[in-house]
């Protein structure tokens, strides 16, 4: 006698991606986007050279890339368009047995990974006008969080101090143009700030944002610093700072 709301939530995130998930469909959602320059893809796939591919695919547990792409393609997919993530969804019960009850609520939580030039607020206006024109008006979109995408020169005094301090630490390292992830540096790259910021550090660290994400305190390896060295390297980098120009 009424409709399910698990159902209908279920039929309005189906119309946000392509069928396999792969893309956003949002209308006007990549109008805005930044294709890489030649620069940028080439660092990119200088970086490459250095991962091992098949040792990513198992700590994933992945087979093959999205598209099946080739491993220099996946990453430049990775650094270049934007996402539509559900992070989880919950509706109804969902404990041992069964329980045939209609769920009177159903709840998708979501991420949008946006890149330049994108902006939150064109995001949000878009989202909300695809949802209504696909006749979801009485599906209601929450923004809890979020900010615009951001990216420094790579010519600019910190990015140069970087590379300086990584090289007096003894440390090869690669310049990626964009970090598949999120962080609110627009804070500071954006007016009325303006200001370049991008990400530094050595020593090691993995399961990022997971229950047993961890960082080496104190290392028994002589190649991977502890937290006393990688303290000492955010000292390292306000000396290079001070001396680029």
């Amino acid at each position: 006698m009424v409709d399910s709301p698990a159902w209908r939530l279920v039929q309005a995130l189906q119309t946000l991606v392509t069928p396999d998930g792969n893309n956003v469909a949002i209308g006007g959602w990549s109008d805005n986007v930044r294709p890489l320059t030649d620069r940028e893809k080439a660092l990119i796939a200088e970086a490459a050279k250095g991962m091992n591919e098949a040792q990513m695919k198992q700590s994933f547990g992945l087979t093959h890339w999205i598209d099946d792409l080739p491993f220099d393609q996946a990453l430049i997919r990775l650094a270049q368009e934007p996402t539509a993530n559900i992070e989880g969804l919950v509706a109804g019960y969902t404990g041992p047995g069964g329980k045939t009850v209609l769920p009177g609520r159903a709840v998708a939580k979501m991420d949008f990974r946006l890149v330049p030039n994108q902006t939150r607020a064109e995001a949000e206006a878009k989202l909300r006008a695809h949802l209504d024109s696909h006749g979801f008006t009485d599906i209601e979109a929450n923004v809890s969080g979020g900010y615009d995408p951001t990216e420094v020169a790579e010519d600019s005094r910190l990015i140069k101090a970087e590379l300086a301090a990584y090289a007096k630490l003894g440390v090869k390292a690669n310049l990626n143009p964009r970090l598949a992830g999120s962080w609110p540096g627009a804070v500071f790259t954006a007016p009325p700030v303006s200001i370049p910021a991008g990400h530094f550090g050595i020593g090691h660290g993995s399961g990022a944002h997971a229950p047993d994400e961890y960082y080496v305190v104190e290392s028994t390896n002589p190649k991977v610093a502890g937290i006393t060295d990688a303290t000492l390297g955010y000292a390292e980098i306000m000396y290079q700072l001070a001396s680029v120009r």
